[in-house]
């Protein structure tokens, strides 16, 4: 069996925006948008990070998603208001357009297909995501990640965000590294996190 690699979907949306939307820096701790407004811009993340945020009764914080690359808040491009709020992590930059251009691009064969290929792959991962919270131990959680991505790449990430990711702790995090890595079934180094 013959297998074809294809190309990074969000590549090729990319090379589009960058043609086709305006850059626009944001400073950590800038809201894009609160629960309630509607939705009138698409918001692509090119590096930094943003969170989408949903406040509980009690004003809990949940974080809905953890946005380093992509879209932030797809699933508002067909909603009346959003439901959460967009608020920059760190400094960061995105590309912004307006919804109806941005849908409007989309039918455009060759970029809806790289959209939806990306929203595939996305779905796959929030699967894995899920089956992985369901894991009971953090070591089971640390393992299933490794097995799905091959790595945890401490280039673009830190551990205390892969953390946040399997829903432990830093330090739950830190103590299940070492006593993964002392049984031989990861490897570590400055660049990332490997299965042994």
């Amino acid at each position: 069996m013959i297998l074809i690699m294809q190309p990074d979907p969000l590549a090729r949306l990319e090379t589009w925006l960058a043609e086709a939307a305006t850059p626009r820096p944001v400073q950590r701790g800038e809201i894009l948008f609160r629960v309630g407004e509607k939705p009138t811009r698409v918001y692509w993340v090119r590096q930094g990070e943003l969170h989408l945020i949903r406040y509980g009764a009690q004003g809990e914080r949940a974080i809905l998603q953890r946005c380093t690359r992509g879209p932030l808040a797809e699933a508002a491009m067909f909603s009346s208001r959003y439901h959460c709020e967009g608020v920059a992590i760190v400094d960061s930059e995105l590309w912004s357009m307006p919804l109806g251009d941005f849908l409007d691009a989309l039918t455009e064969p060759a970029l809806g297909r790289s959209y939806i290929a990306w929203l595939s792959q996305s779905v796959r991962a929030l699967r894995g995501q899920c089956e992985r919270l369901s894991l009971p131990r953090a070591e089971d959680r640390v393992l299933h990640a490794l097995r799905e991505s091959g790595t945890y790449d401490l280039t673009t990430g830190t551990l205390k965000t892969w953390a946040a990711a399997l829903g432990i702790t830093h330090e739950h995090l830190y103590r299940t590294l070492a006593r993964l890595e002392r049984g031989g079934r990861i490897r570590r180094d400055a660049a990332g996190v490997y299965l042994g």
